[in-house]
């Protein structure tokens, strides 16, 4: 299995200087999950090496015993990223998100659980080497994250702070001359040590792979995005969970 993995992160080479998609965020142990967010992207500096991208998603699962993705409520999401691209082939982030996530009983009929939900204030920050090849482009990124998790009325939960590493390779591949129309895909490993009384070990937690298709409208400075991820959770004991995604992008609206 780890060999599989490692093949298709290696064979899938992975970024692109100016995709956007808002990928899903991970959901916990379901069988299928659906996805929405509408965002925008701004230069924040004439030469256009600043950038801000903000997105409001939300995101829905099944129960466990079915496959309805779009089954109960499960995250509200408010995020804001500011990248930097220093270099050609380099760039740097800096994000702060909030996240709402239901929590819910694990056996039958799956009712909200007692709490009912998980508050999470997210920090992190993404540094990525960017390059292409004819037709595609591609790079790898590395991405720590500080994830701080508190109950509805703002009490420390009992797992109550994450730090967790994410290593993405992504590629894009133009479908035509004007470069409106491509596909996309993307392989992520996650590493995390989880804080109650102390510190967890730092070891591997699960790998995602996303395909996404997403074409481009210059004028109307809109891009729409449709995407499939898989997110496997676990090491010996794997759970499998499907993602069916759908995002907006509103591109650059204002002049600078």
């Amino acid at each position: 299995m780890v060999k599989t993995w490692s093949a298709i992160l290696l064979g899938t080479i992975i970024n692109v200087n100016c995709l956007a998609q808002f990928s899903p965020p991970g959901l916990g142990e379901a069988n299928t999950a659906s996805w929405f967010a509408i965002g925008m992207k701004q230069h924040l500096n004439e030469t256009k090496t600043v950038t801000s991208a903000t997105h409001l998603g939300l995101g829905r699962i099944s129960n466990p015993d079915a496959y309805n993705p779009f089954e109960k409520s499960s995250i509200y999401v408010v995020n804001e990223e500011v990248t930097h691209q220093f270099r050609k082939n380099w760039k740097y982030s800096a994000a702060l998100s909030y996240r709402w996530q239901n929590k819910y009983k694990d056996t039958p009929p799956y009712d909200l659980d007692t709490p009912n939900a998980r508050q999470e204030l997210r920090i992190y920050s993404r540094f990525s080497y960017l390059n292409s090849l004819n037709k595609m482009d591609y790079s790898f990124s590395y991405r720590p994250e500080l994830r701080f998790f508190y109950d509805p009325d703002f009490s420390a939960a009992t797992k109550n702070t994450q730090f967790r590493s994410r290593f993405r390779a992504k590629a894009a591949f133009n479908l035509n001359a004007l470069e409106t129309h491509k596909i996309s895909t993307t392989a992520e490993a996650m590493f995390s040590t989880t804080r109650t009384n102390s510190w967890s070990t730092f070891e591997y937690q699960e790998i995602r792979f996303c395909l996404y298709y997403s074409i481009t409208f210059p004028k109307q400075k809109l891009t729409f995005n449709l995407g499939y991820m898989n997110d496997l959770i676990g090491k010996d004991s794997i759970t499998d969970v499907h993602y069916f995604a759908f995002d907006i992008m509103i591109n650059h609206p204002f002049s600078i």
